[in-house]
């Protein structure tokens, strides 16, 4: 991302010094975030590893499980015909939450519009697992940990989160803004792919780029007052 901005510069300006500065740059950019080892480090920042349940020795009372959205499949013409499904992403979740769920004998919750619907359908129709509440009209994290309070008591006590590590700083910090208690699981790290290659790869532009999504999804969240 920060490449292509540079190039939207390069183009603007008319001085052939700052036409080979941000080539220049925009080339060192694109090196550097492509390397997996630069996001494993940085994305480090993200996971929150102080509200391990092991760090606070509470008993959570829900599994919460944020969806990572959903997928559209056919064409326009065949609208019809075509059909929405969850994400890979929001199914590792689901999975993953239902996991806790078991492992802590405490109700399920699918969080996040068309996801948790759907995510609460494909676990009922194909696995046969009992969904036991889904918050259906919440489109990001903000509203999600807003509206859980119409359906479930802060008194209940502490949130267990299923979600991607790189999200629970702002998952946190915004339940944490309605007055919930959080916790994260204490093997949460089992679903980083820690990745120390000095390699260029596209996954690692990938990765980079998710860091900055929520980067400026926590400075959004900071200056609009929702953390």
């Amino acid at each position: 991302m920060p490449t292509i901005w540079l190039i939207v510069l390069y183009f603007l300006v008319k001085s052939d010094y700052w036409k080979k500065f941000f080539l220049y740059l925009g080339f060192i950019f694109l090196l550097v975030t492509s390397l997996p080892i630069v996001s494993t480090y940085v994305g480090k920042f993200f996971y929150s590893g102080n509200y391990r349940i092991s760090n606070h020795h509470k008993k959570p009372v829900y599994v919460l499980v944020l969806g990572a959205g959903t997928s559209y499949v056919g064409k326009s013409y065949l609208k019809p015909l075509s059909k929405t499904f969850p994400t890979p992403e929001t199914l590792r979740r689901a999975q993953y939450g239902i996991e806790l769920s078991k492992q802590f004998s405490i109700p399920l919750i699918f969080a996040g519009s068309g996801d948790a619907s759907f995510s609460a359908k494909y676990f009922n129709d194909e696995r046969g697992e009992k969904i036991y509440m889904e918050e259906t009209t919440s489109l990001n994290t903000f509203e999600i940990a807003k509206n859980l309070k119409k359906i479930i008591n802060i008194s209940d006590g502490p949130l267990l989160l299923a979600t991607t590590p790189i999200h629970h700083r702002r998952t946190i910090l915004a339940l944490k803004k309605q007055n919930f208690d959080v916790l994260i699981p204490d093997n949460y790290l089992k679903n980083i792919v820690t990745n120390y290659s000095v390699i260029p790869s596209t996954k690692g532009i990938g990765n980079f780029n998710e860091i900055i999504y929520e980067s400026l999804g926590i400075v959004w969240y900071f200056f609009t007052g929702k953390i």
